[in-house]
């Protein structure tokens, strides 16, 4: 009878400290485990999504793959063909409309709904040939992805490197910025090596502008266009 009795304070004395949660709180237990779990339950909903990760890990992918593809291929493509191979996975990967709408800053507004589609034509010609020109051999290269993390604002942050050769030291860090535009996870910057290729733009497609106009700009962008098909 007295081992009983000691067994049965020993399990008031092991669950006394639970019950005195809820007890100095001045909720019932039920109170109590209702609340846990709606706390744990909005915890979940913090965490990122596996889904919208893969999804835009896959996004990054495929323009990994695509860049490889005239890598591997670009002598017998030729400029012409690396454009033209390059271009629909390009237009599809970024967001290109929200990139030239971004990088023109507080002037964008100030243009006309004709010359906004003229400069982003303009800006996606642009961005097609300088892949097609900048991606135009290969020695081993390499695309590998590091890892996926949430961002600010719902976007999406995916890390990758560029192997070049066996050096580390010589690998080039691509990191992409992505949002989601219409249930479409969408490049909105590149940053290689540290450096934001949309803060370079926006400062200097701004300070264009500002000085001399939108139309020195899109001609700027048209004499480059031409100088890379040009070039090969």
């Amino acid at each position: 009878m007295a081992r009983g009795s000691s067994i049965s304070r020993r399990r008031r004395i092991c669950y006394s400290p639970r019950r005195a949660i809820w007890r100095k709180m001045g909720i019932t237990k039920t109170t109590y485990l209702q609340t846990l779990t709606a706390g744990l339950l909005c915890l979940c909903m913090l965490l990122p999504s596996a889904a919208e990760n893969s999804h835009a890990i896959a996004t990054v992918d495929n323009l990994h793959a695509a860049l490889l593809d005239i890598m591997q291929n670009a002598e017998s493509l030729g400029f012409a063909g690396r454009r033209d191979r390059i271009a629909p996975v390009v237009r599809e990967s970024l967001d290109l409309p929200f990139i030239a709408r971004f990088s023109l800053g507080r002037h964008w507004k100030g243009l006309s709904a004709e010359q906004q589609d003229s400069f982003t034509q303009v800006f996606s010609r642009w961005t097609v040939a300088h892949y097609a020109s900048r991606f135009n051999g290969y020695t081993s290269e390499q695309f590998k992805t590091i890892s996926s993390a949430p961002a600010r604002r719902g976007r999406e942050f995916v890390r990758t490197v560029l192997e070049v050769n066996d050096d580390p030291a010589d690998n080039v860090k691509l990191d992409y910025l992505l949002h989601d535009r219409d249930g479409t996870w969408r490049i909105v910057n590149v940053i290689a090596n540290g450096v934001s290729d949309l803060s370079l733009k926006r400062a200097d497609y701004g300070a264009l502008v500002k000085a001399q106009g939108l139309d020195s700009l899109i001609a700027k962008l048209e004499d480059q266009i031409r100088v890379l098909e040009g070039a090969y």
